[in-house]
């Protein structure tokens, strides 16, 4: 009997602590969040789950899996489902609308981001999300940088505010169409640092054959998230593709590049964690032969 109760005791213990650690953070502030746990530059976001009744979101990158300057979260809402309550952040919280329509609130007032409409929220600025529509949203959520490796306590409750100009925090950019398409990277930016921001958020669009520079390298960290078609990636010495709903991190200092090898024009959100503000953002790097044996 003795051990039959010490058994029950355990399994009652276990269960109060996932419990407790699904609620890190303020008490008022819920956030479904698990963990990719692929590792290497490219993982995809994991779609066996059917959506339920609430948000639920991935974090496909962040200072425990890859990423050491950003949290890079993908977050899929059912109709009539709300991300955390009002709240705050230290840092900038970027969002990029992939499909559907979310409804934000920044301070007391709300908007309406539809498909590949941007949101940049500045710094201890009040927000939260939610979908009002009736069918499914998703978006990703870039959270920059990332100062702890516990989210959630960087999660602070607010009460609305009034936020001067909230309105110029929707970004809506001209997504191209394929015919007006141009050879190379064919760019638009939500943020970067003459918009404001420490970080660089856009979209990129290439036709077949087309893609980035010649092998290059950063110093900071960038990232593509993969919105449609496939691109070939060049990660050092390795060769890998991104398709639809992937992400690939590109550490400081790997030499890479991206060139799209199908048939049809590709699109990604590229970021740069952060750019930097003084010289080149590309250095070139030349691929050569192997290096001869000895």
């Amino acid at each position: 009997m003795k051990s039959l109760v010490a058994g029950v005791f355990v399994l009652v213990s276990a269960a109060l602590a996932i419990t407790a650690s699904a609620q890190t953070g303020p008490a008022t502030l819920r956030w479904a969040l698990r963990l990719n746990e692929t590792r290497g530059p490219i993982r995809a976001v994991d779609l066996s789950q059917p959506l339920g009744k609430e948000a639920s979101s991935e974090i496909l990158g962040g200072p425990t899996n890859g990423s050491d300057n950003a949290y890079l979260i993908y977050t899929r809402m059912p109709a009539g489902a709300r991300g955390p309550a009002l709240f705050t952040l230290p840092v900038e919280h970027y969002y990029v609308v992939v499909s559907g329509r979310m409804t934000v609130q920044i301070g007391t007032e709300t908007f309406l981001a539809g498909p590949l409409t941007g949101v940049v929220i500045p710094p201890n600025t009040p927000h939260t999300v939610w979908n009002a529509g009736a069918e499914p949203e998703a978006h990703l959520e870039v959270i920059a940088p990332a100062p702890s490796r516990d989210l959630m306590s960087m999660l602070k409750p607010a009460q609305p505010r009034k936020v001067e100009n909230a309105a110029k925090y929707i970004r809506s950019i001209t997504v191209p169409a394929a015919r007006d398409l141009k050879p190379g990277l064919n760019g638009a930016a939500f943020t970067n640092l003459s918009m404001g921001s420490p970080n660089t958020v856009r979209l990129d669009s290439t036709l077949p054959g087309g893609g980035g520079p010649p092998t290059h390298v950063h110093r900071f960290e960038q990232v593509y998230f993969m919105v449609e078609g496939t691109t070939t990636v060049l990660y050092g010495a390795d060769k890998m593709k991104a398709s639809k709903n992937d992400i690939v991190i590109l550490a400081p200092g790997v030499v890479h590049t991206n060139v799209n090898e199908s048939g049809a024009p590709e699109r990604h959100i590229t970021l740069l964690l952060p750019q930097n503000e003084s010289g080149p953002a590309d250095v070139e790097f030349e691929m050569k032969a192997p290096a001869p044996t000895r």
